[in-house]
C-alpha cells in the first residue's frame, strides 16, 4: 500500500537500522564503518613492519597504497551493508595512533581494522575474518572483541555462511585467539601450502541455502 505524508508526498519507510554499523564494545573500544578519512590512521598501523611480520611484502609504503587497500572495503560496505570495521581505542591504549575524526569518535585513535566480508572458498560462500592491529594496541583483547562480534552478526548478514579465519601457520597467536572464540582449526586451507584455516561452522540445517545475499545500502 502506498502512503503519503501530510503534504501529500509519497512516504518511504526508513530502512531498518543496522546496529553493526557502529558497535560500542568493551573497554571503550568502538567498531565502526570505515571512511576515507581513516586512511592516515590506517596507514600508520599498516606501515609498521611488525604488523606484517608474516607477510612483509604487504607492508604499506605510503598513504596512497593504503587508500587503494581500503577502497574495496568501502565498496563492500556500499554493496552489502557490512564489512571490515575501523577499530578505535582510547589514546591511552595506543598513544602513537592517529585520532579518528568522526563526530562520535570522541578522541579515540585508529588501532587497526577487523571484521568480516563475503568470500568464496572451494566454491562455497563464507564470511572471511580480517583483523590487524598496531603492536602497541595488541594485548588489549581487540581480536577477541572483533571475533565475538563477527560471530554474532554473521547469521544476520549472511544466514547459513560459515565464518573463517585464514592466517599463516606461523601466526600462533591469531590461531589461538580464534580457537578460544570457538573456531576449529582444520589445518591448511585446501589448495594452499601456507594458509591455515579455522572455521566457525553454522548448524548443518542452515547450510544448504547459503548464498551471498545482496544486503545493500549504507
Amino acid at each position: 500500500m502506498n502512503m503519503q505524508d501530510d503534504a501529500g508526498a509519497p512516504y518511504v519507510a526508513a530502512a531498518p537500522a543496522r546496529p553493526w554499523t557502529r558497535i560500542e564494545a568493551t573497554h571503550d573500544t568502538v567498531l565502526r564503518r570505515p571512511t576515507v578519512a581513516d586512511v592516515p590512521g590506517i596507514f600508520v598501523v599498516h606501515s609498521d613492519p611488525e604488523v606484517y611480520r608474516f607477510d612483509p611484502r604487504e607492508t604499506h609504503p605510503d598513504p596512497a597504497h593504503t587508500a587503494q587497500f581500503l577502497n574495496p572495503m568501502l565498496t563492500h560496505w556500499d554493496e552489502y551493508g557490512f564489512g571490515y570495521w575501523s577499530v578505535l581505542v582510547p589514546r591511552t591504549v595506543f598513544p602513537g595512533g592517529v585520532a579518528a575524526v568522526g563526530d562520535a569518535d570522541d578522541g579515540r585513535v585508529l588501532a587497526g581494522l577487523g571484521g568480516v566480508q563475503h568470500h568464496t572458498m572451494t566454491g562455497q560462500p563464507v564470511l572471511n575474518v580480517y583483523f590487524r592491529f598496531a603492536p602497541a594496541a595488541q594485548g588489549h583483547g581487540l581480536a577477541r572483541i572483533v571475533l565475538e562480534h563477527v560471530v554474532s552478526i554473521g547469521p544476520l548478514v549472511a544466514p547459513g555462511a560459515d565464518v573463517v579465519v585464514r592466517t599463516r601457520p606461523a601466526n600462533v597467536i591469531a590461531r589461538h585467539v580464534a580457537e578460544r572464540a570457538g573456531f576449529v582449526d582444520e589445518g591448511l586451507e585446501p589448495g594452499t601450502t601456507d594458509m591455515q584455516l579455522l572455521r566457525y561452522q553454522v548448524p548443518r540445517r542452515h547450510r544448504e541455502t547459503v548464498s551471498h545475499p545482496p544486503v545493500s545500502g549504507p
